[in-house]
């Protein structure tokens, strides 16, 4: 199986609880997903290990694909990882790593395994497109998460 892996770390001035607790919430993959791509949660059941989401994603306001994606790793507040049951992907893996390096900075990790579909044809339309996609949409979303966080927690606490 060829696995594609991208792997991208920031560090955001905010507690380690609320960073993670961040990317629990499903309304926040709405405020961090670049502007092409829409997610719509349709249906979620359970809590923690096991929570199963079936979400629809719009893409470029055309094509839209229905995903069902499963908790598969959670230790908070430092790791937690979701893989797609179901989607457009044969395999899709996404872990988030976090750590405290100091009391007011976290760092969070997010790794994306994935493979795409038609063999040989999806390792040609990766290399042209896909992979870069993929960068830039886990690029605008720690971003957007930075500014978030770091604008609620970092920013109302420095001294005047």
């Amino acid at each position: 199986m060829n696995v594609e892996i991208i792997e991208r770390k920031v560090a955001i001035a905010a507690p380690i609880e609320a960073v993670y607790g961040f990317h629990l919430d499903f309304n926040n993959l709405e405020l961090i997903s670049p502007s092409w791509m829409k997610p719509k949660l349709l249906r979620s059941v359970g809590e923690g290990k096991g929570k199963t989401m079936e979400l629809e994603i719009t893409q470029y306001g055309f094509f839209k694909s229905i995903w069902v994606v499963q908790i598969e790793e959670y230790d908070p507040p430092f790791r937690l990882a979701d893989l797609a049951l179901r989607g457009p992907l044969p395999y899709f893996h996404h872990i988030r790593t976090f750590s405290q390096p100091c009391a007011e900075m976290t760092e969070m990790i997010d790794r994306l395994e994935y493979k795409l579909p038609f063999g040989f044809i999806g390792r040609i339309a990766n290399k042209l497109s896909v992979r870069k996609m993929m960068e830039q949409m886990f690029e605008h979303r720690q971003k957007v998460t930075k500014e978030i966080l770091e604008e609620k927690y970092y920013i109302k606490t420095m001294p005047v």
